[in-house]
């Protein structure tokens, strides 16, 4: 039985894939985490509705300066889209507005249809959303029936798949940008089809590398403490950056602040200019995630503490 303190060591500075169950918030898996776990300091990246199910990230530690990059991320999902109804929450949990049918949709309308939504277009994000207005989530401005002007958002959807066409419910898989609101797709697909439509059903399977397949239950976060390799390192959790490897010297400078510059002689292609860019220290470990310049030049944007790979 390994003690709380080596179990809390090895937890502290990671990325911990969770699969979240219906009903619960991402506040609410980071809430049991923290009590299981006891850390102090436990973030995520980015949320799902407490309706959905599947991947959110939970981070610690040094991890938790990662938010961003890791939101930053392509998502993958399965939905199912219910036909015949529209709710005022574009989702299963809402009021019906109006209902409508679904009998003259076949599964060959539904797959002319779905190219519509590929590739680089605008969505309005809807009133029921994590979004701030004034520092108030939008989903609480609607539970109390206000409605406030949202711009448009650009969103990227990179494939768009009819997994099962079962009337009056379509499932789809999506891989998409940040951003993309599924159950404004929902709507948008019913719209399409000429039919009011719901979001029914979603779980997330995929953030960029990271995989629910590998993910830890939120009813399981006990079997961490045990584990002798719980969830990503921060170097991991970044692999879909460049890396650059520091040298003893450069990785010194760093931890006094001091910017390292890298020597084209020393590194193999650079990265363009402007793309972010992992630094390595000699051990593995992530010293720092920049932003590429020219000639060698870099500015720093996360600097991460000495720790173990």
């Amino acid at each position: 039985m390994t003690t709380n303190v080596s179990a809390r060591a090895r937890l502290t500075d990671r990325v911990i894939p969770v699969a979240k169950s219906r009903g619960n918030s991402t506040y609410d898996c980071v809430r049991a985490f923290k009590r299981v776990v006891r850390l102090d300091k436990v973030g995520h990246a980015g949320s799902l509705d407490p309706q959905a199910m599947g991947l959110i990230l939970i981070l610690t530690g040094e991890a938790t300066k990662l938010s961003n990059y890791l939101m930053d991320l392509p998502k993958r999902y399965v939905a199912d889209i219910r036909l015949g109804e529209a709710t005022d929450t574009q989702d299963e949990s809402g009021r019906i507005l109006r209902t409508g049918s679904w009998a003259h949709v076949d599964r060959s309308a539904v797959e002319a249809v779905l190219p519509r939504f590929m590739g680089k277009r605008f969505q309005t994000p809807p009133m029921y959303s994590a979004l701030k207005h004034k520092g108030t989530p939008l989903y609480m401005l609607a539970r109390r029936g206000e409605k406030i002007d949202r711009s448009p958002r650009e969103v990227d959807t990179y494939e768009i798949n009819l997994l099962e066409f079962q009337p009056p419910v379509v499932r789809i898989e999506v891989y998409c940008s940040r951003g993309l609101y599924l159950r404004v797709l929902a709507e948008e697909i019913g719209d399409a089809l000429g039919v009011p439509a719901y979001l029914a059903a979603l779980v997330r399977k995929r953030i960029g590398h990271f995989s629910l397949d590998d993910a830890v239950s939120d009813a399981e976060f006990e079997t961490l403490l045990e584990s002798a390799h719980p969830g990503y390192s921060l170097t991991e959790a970044v692999g879909h950056f460049p890396a650059m490897i520091l040298s003893e010297e450069q990785s010194r400078s760093l931890s006094r602040g001091i910017t390292p510059r890298l020597h084209p002689t020393k590194q193999p292609v650079f990265p363009a200019r402007g793309s972010l860019i992992r630094l390595e220290r000699p051990d593995g470990s992530l010293g720092a995630i920049a932003e590429m310049g020219l000639g060698g030049l870099i500015q720093l944007r996360r600097v991460f503490r000495e720790s173990g790979a």
